[in-house]
């Protein structure tokens, strides 16, 4: 359930999700931590809507259920480095993230995924389905950022890949993705970038068949420029060449029936690369060879950047 505070952000009460409630010393137990540390009372409380990692190291992100159904603050944070014993804690209150660089929301969903990568801890948490959050955090567990979104990769140590949260309520979900700078905490949105030939011809195909009647009818949008664009299986990651890439499917539904029936999905290649703290970009209507994604940016990540390669 979402509501609106009166400040103006957005925030999230209702458990959505994640894993059933048992109590945090049966968690930690299983997973083989130590539960010393913790006090009697606490440990025979139920969590809920938690995420967990059982790598080394260990982590955990919960909320204590009070039997409400709904989430309450804090996000407690828990991670055990098996190879030292050292274990680290902490709660997670007032954490809100810009929706579409604009809007507050708060973070404090139901928690999907934990990681840990490169000395830095990535908490993926829940809003709706077209929304969520990636909070950061130090190894030490201090807050670094938060970001809205989800996370779709991370290359190295210097760069978290997103795809923002979009509205859900809407006739389309175009798709953008952001890549998150750790060292200079800065944000850039990377696609859907300008002069895209692509989605410019996809966009002719569909204007023809918009239908102003049907957009009123539906509360549509009905914006050519703007349609639903989705990932086509995962974001594929080069680490060592500081590339990535994905497939885009681009898709006429929201605009009527006419523009679904007479305008098929399309699939496009993006690869970007980074140099100098920008980021490249090629469009590839056609892979070279046949490759797939994951074949060109594991094998050759450079090739569609060399001059005339496409031709």
């Amino acid at each position: 359930m979402m509501v609106s505070g009166a400040a103006g952000f957005l925030f999230f009460t209702y458990a959505l999700g994640s894993l059933a409630a048992e109590t945090l010393q049966d968690t930690l137990q299983a997973a083989n931590v130590p539960t010393q540390a913790f006090a009697a009372s606490e440990l025979s409380r139920k969590i809920t809507s938690y995420a967990i990692s059982n790598d080394d190291p260990f982590l955990l992100a919960y909320y204590i259920d009070d039997g409400s159904g709904l989430i309450r603050p804090p996000l407690d944070v828990i991670r055990y480095d098996r190879a030292t014993g050292d274990l680290q804690r902490a709660g997670l209150r007032d954490i809100t993230a810009l929706f579409q660089r604009e809007i507050p929301m708060s973070c404090l969903g139901s928690a999907l995924s934990i990681r840990e990568y490169r000395d830095t801890i990535y908490i993926d948490t829940h809003a709706n389905p077209s929304a969520g959050c990636v909070i950061v955090l130090s190894s030490r567990l201090s807050f670094k950022a938060a970001l809205s979104g989800w996370l779709l990769g991370l290359l190295g140590a210097d760069y978290a890949i997103l795809r923002g949260s979009e509205v859900h309520f809407m006739s389309v979900h175009p798709m953008h993705i952001e890549v998150f700078d750790l060292k200079r905490n800065h944000l850039v949105e990377v696609y859907p970038f300008e002069n895209d030939a692509q989605r410019r011809q996809f966009s002719r195909l569909i204007q023809p068949h918009v239908s102003e009647k049907w957009c009123m009818e539906h509360n549509a949008q009905c914006d050519p420029e703007n349609f639903d664009t989705n990932l086509k299986g995962q974001l594929v990651v080069n680490e060592a060449a500081r590339v990535f890439g994905f497939e885009a499917k681009f898709d006429a539904a929201g605009f009527g029936d006419a523009a679904e029936k007479q305008v098929p999905p399309r699939t496009v290649a993006y690869i970007f690369r980074e140099r100098n703290g920008t980021w490249d970009h090629r469009e590839l209507e056609s892979l070279f060879g046949g490759m797939s994604v994951q074949e060109l940016i594991s094998q050759k990540p450079n090739l569609a950047f060399e001059p005339q390669s496409g031709k």
